[in-house]
């Protein structure tokens, strides 16, 4: 079981936490291989890839969750789906000396509304699929990431 917290946006208007309860996401760098002229046939390397994230999506209780959307609603053209915006995620393991990890989502967009209610006791909760151009993570201070940054270029590689 993880704790999650997000640290980039501003808190609630009424001050209540974003309430976090998963995190899923994908990420791929599509490579192909490279021949040339070998008598033996054997590739000569790969190329350097395409980078997606093909799915990506947090689920949070339902009341925080239209909050946020209700926030970016505000960000946006007049529709939470339209809102360009980043997002940086902690998880933390619930164990004693977990190191926490903090997940940098960039070029976000809401691409999704999943809402699931049951009756009981069983929370409600809403599933908001996110449409991602990048995104790292940082954990014990290395920043860690599946696509490469081209030399002297920074932000949305």
């Amino acid at each position: 079981s993880c704790v999650f917290k997000i640290d980039n946006l501003p808190v609630a208007p009424d001050g209540t936490p974003w309430d976090i309860v998963a995190l899923d996401f994908e990420e791929k760098r599509e490579r192909k291989l490279v021949h040339s002229n070998r008598q033996d046939g054997k590739p000569r390397g790969k190329t350097r890839g395409k980078y997606s994230v093909p799915s990506c999506s947090i689920k949070m209780l339902e009341v925080p969750g239209v909050k946020l959307l209700q926030y970016l609603q505000g960000q946006g053209a007049g529709s939470y789906g339209d809102a360009e915006f980043g997002l940086q995620i902690q998880a933390v393991e619930d164990i004693v000396g977990a190191q926490p990890i903090t997940y940098s989502l960039l070029g976000v967009t809401v691409d999704g509304i999943k809402d699931s209610r049951e009756e009981g006791v069983d929370q409600n909760v809403t599933e908001i699929e996110l449409g991602v151009l990048t995104m790292s993570r940082v954990y014990n201070g290395a920043r860690l990431q599946l696509w490469s940054a081209i030399s002297g270029q920074t932000g949305n590689q």
